[in-house]
């Protein structure tokens, strides 16, 4: 899978991420499956020694996250499942009978893979009040305009300035749009949304296994879940 074909995954999983965020469920059923998309391809895409512990880890943190928003509707348990996450790491380390190779990128690994996880729940912890939804929505917006940007076939250096742009220029729109929001948020979450689609579509692209269907499809959905806790934040300053 080449890199234009990873920014147009990209930005049709955030516009999916925008419908889904004008209701609360089939956003929790979106995210959740994503992050089980994630987990798969993600010890793939970092080429670790192995990808099944690694990958059940960061599924079940992503599942435990979801369930302690939707259930609570806060994020304070995610603190909780984040640090048992941790915990889980090494322990399905220590489990491994291959001789341990790479154990510390092994272990950064699935932390890093826990961490999106636990940011991708966040994206319904606003909760399912319109206002709620009209963040999420401006957000995923502004999310697959950046990410669209990437699928050109521009140079490299040409890439993260006009998705930036091109995303601030999209929430700040959705946000003027959208009375709940308004252009200062909106646009405030264009350009955290189109910055982290650049940066990440292009680190990412840099690792040998992007190429490959399963792993490059988690590479497509990282800008996504990443997001989940920006959004969040912005959007606990506009709604407090």
């Amino acid at each position: 899978m080449g890199s234009s074909t990873r920014g147009v995954a990209t930005a049709a999983l955030a516009a999916v991420l925008a419908l889904s965020g004008m209701w609360h469920w089939p956003l929790l059923v979106v995210v959740g499956l994503t992050t089980l998309l994630v987990a798969a391809g993600w010890p793939r895409l970092a080429g670790l020694p192995v990808t099944t512990g690694p990958g059940i880890v960061i599924a079940a943190t992503g599942v435990a996250a979801l369930a302690v928003v939707a259930g609570t509707g806060s994020v304070d348990g995610v603190a909780v499942v984040l640090g048992l996450a941790v915990a889980g790491s090494f322990l399905q380390e220590m489990l491994r009978r291959d001789g341990r190779p790479r154990l510390v990128e092994s272990v950064a690994a699935t932390v890093t893979g826990c961490v999106v996880a636990g940011s991708a729940a966040m994206w319904p912890a606003l909760g399912d009040a319109r206002p709620a939804a009209a963040v999420v929505v401006t957000a995923a917006a502004a999310l697959a305009a950046g990410a669209a940007c990437t699928a050109l076939p521009l140079g490299p250096r040409l890439v993260p300035g006009l998705a930036t742009v091109v995303a601030g220029g999209a929430g700040l729109l959705a946000g003027a749009l959208l009375p709940d929001v308004g252009p200062l948020v909106g646009g405030a979450s264009g350009l955290v949304a189109g910055v982290l689609t650049s940066v990440v579509h292009l680190v990412l692209g840099r690792f040998p296994a992007s190429t490959r269907p399963l792993p490059a499809l988690a590479a497509a959905a990282l800008p996504p879940m990443l997001a989940g806790a920006p959004t969040f934040m912005l959007g606990s300053l506009l709604l407090a």
